[in-house]
């Protein structure tokens, strides 16, 4: 008999943190209020009376009137009006102008980056009121002018922000699979950058609607923003100076209270606290180099690579790896964590960072698909599969496969084309797998290579991803390289042709699967099946293998060369 046991009602979660509802709640019933009163106000309040000038608050005008005998009411909702367009406009230009060139910055180079960056270093060293000054004082009275003024000189922090978490998504694995796609600049920031940042350029505009409103008030007090006749915080509480002497004292309280509490407001709605780019590979561009290579899906000759370490010194990481990959032909690339194996992948695609010293070449006949390690990492979180697989095909809109479609794509990998609807974290790890395949897929490669494509997958869905990777092998006539140290799955999935061992960036074996797998050479290779095959046992691979056997044991300082 099965039971089926209620869970507990739990209270419900508040949409909005108190301090954020309160800030809308008041931002709210300040808007309807500035836009509201005007119209509902009796006719002719608004107007010039002097039989009512300087009336104290009270029945019927509730703040009161200035000395031409304005309603004060009146006058802070019409002040309020302006003073929140003129806030709301240049925070929003300031936040445009911060957004494109903290992207630009970022996407375009290390020489565009700089030169952006001082430009952002010169325009926030001036001082913002100064500046702002400077240009409202040559177009005087000018709402155009004052938001001009203010957004040139609000938008360095906007861009610095964006600068960094731009830099942050160009060091994505999604968008490093983008780039081995062939992704230009120009569509990285409008598919990846741009919906990365918009979050960070809303919150700009909500920090910087305050500076706005204060600045704008400033200027106008000080006579060289809007004109008196213009009703805004600043010429209200500017004019109230003469009302002061007569003892109208709230001439200056209600504008003063009402640029307090839209600041107020507007600055509740901030958070309360918040807790480089990629360059070219330095591998040469990819070229035919003989005859021999025709035959080739990828041919790696004498790589070495160091990368730099925090004392500064090259880290020795791949050392004189010589291996090829035929077309139609699986290559398994296996080994211990940290054996090079992704760096080894990084070379091949173009992926390698900056500072990375290289030598040995990289010989391909085509394009290369990447399957990054993390398939999360190979999609934009904030958008559906199908338009990034969409976007993959516009890309590699060329050759007898232009014609494809998402659908077409997702069938070939084994994928619902149902599933495309979905976002990325909707997918399951062997869902998302299949589509980071279909993605790389998309700019029909000469060689695909696949980084540890069944970590943290089941036996099953592994097994499965192995034996597609196999058939696209055979189907497409494509190279396919296999990073893994999943020994155990390769053994029973017999989806290999060839298995090459990495152990400390050294090739301490390469050959066919069927013996490799069975009967190696290698004494560590030996280690890594017997750790692989039996792992219930305590057998782990003995760091101390004889080198006399295994010249792969030791990875010294000193790096082989290679050709150039």
């Amino acid at each position: 008999m099965r039971e089926y046991v209620t869970p507990r009602r739990q209270a419900p979660r508040l949409l909005l943190p108190p301090r954020r509802a309160v800030a809308m709640l008041l931002l709210a019933l300040v808007v309807a209020y500035a836009i509201g009163w005007p119209l509902l106000a009796p006719a002719g309040w608004a107007g010039t009376d002097y039989l009512r000038a300087g009336l104290a608050p009270g029945w019927p005008h509730l703040m009161g009137t200035d000395s031409l005998g304005h309603d004060t009411s009146v006058r802070v909702a019409q002040a309020l009006q302006v003073s929140l367009a003129v806030a709301a406009g240049s925070a929003l230009a300031a936040a445009g102008i911060g957004v494109v060139v903290g992207a630009a910055a970022c996407a375009g180079g290390a020489r565009v980056d700089a030169l952006l960056m001082r430009l952002t270093d010169a325009v926030a060293a001036v001082p913002h009121l100064l500046a702002t000054v400077v240009v409202v004082a040559l177009f005087r009275g000018s709402i155009t002018a004052l938001v001009v003024a203010l957004a040139l000189t609000h938008w360095p922090p906007v861009a610095r922000i964006v600068r960094a978490e731009t830099q942050k998504v160009m060091a994505s694995g999604y968008v490093a699979a983008s780039r081995v796609a062939g992704f230009s600049p120009a569509r990285l920031v409008r598919h990846h950058v741009l919906p990365a940042v918009a979050g960070q350029a809303g919150l700009a505009v909500v920090v910087m609607l305050p500076h706005a409103v204060w600045h704008e008030s400033t200027l106008s007090f000080l006579g060289i923003g809007l004109p008196p006749e213009e009703a805004s915080l600043g010429t209200l509480i500017a004019l109230s100076r003469e009302d002061l002497l007569l003892g109208r004292w709230w001439a200056l309280a209600f504008p003063s209270a009402a640029l307090i509490v839209v600041t107020g407001a507007m600055a509740l709605l901030a958070p309360a606290g918040r807790r480089g780019p990629r360059g070219r590979s330095p591998l040469p561009r990819y070229r035919y180099d003989d005859d021999e290579v025709l035959t080739q899906a990828l041919r790696v000759d004498g790589l070495t690579v160091q990368l730099p370490s925090p004392d500064g010194r090259p880290r020795s990481v791949l050392a004189d790896v010589t291996l090829a990959v035929h077309a139609g032909g699986v290559l398994a690339l296996v080994g211990e964590s940290g054996a090079g194996k992704s760096t080894l992948a990084d070379a091949c695609c173009g992926l390698l960072p900056p500072g990375a010293q290289v030598r040995g070449r990289v010989v391909l006949p085509g394009t290369v698909g990447h399957v990054p390690q993390s398939a999360a990492t190979a999609f934009t979180p904030t958008r559906h599969v199908r338009g990034q697989l969409a976007e993959a095909l516009a890309v590699a809109d060329r050759g007898p496969d232009a014609r494809r479609s998402v659908a077409d794509l997702c069938l070939e990998v084994g994928l619902d084309p149902a599933l495309a609807d979905r976002y990325p974290h909707q997918l399951s790890g062997g869902q998302l797998r299949r589509a980071a395949i279909a993605v790389a897929l998309a700019i029909t490669p000469a060689v695909l290579v696949a980084d540890e494509p069944t970590a943290g997958l089941d036996a099953g869905p592994a097994l499965a991803i192995l034996r597609l990777l196999r058939r696209l092998a055979a189907e497409r006539g494509i190279g396919v390289v296999v990073i893994t140290h999943d020994l155990a799955a390769l053994t029973v999935a017999d989806t290999a042709d060839e298995v090459a061992v990495l152990r400390a960036g050294r090739l301490c074996e390469l050959g066919a699967a069927s013996r490799v797998l069975v009967d190696p050479e290698s004494p560590y290779t030996r280690e890594l099946l017997a750790a692989a095959l039996h792992s219930e046992s305590t057998a782990a691979v003995d760091p101390a293998v004889d080198q006399a056997t295994d010249p792969a044991a030791n990875l010294g300082a000193t790096v082989g060369s290679s050709s150039s």
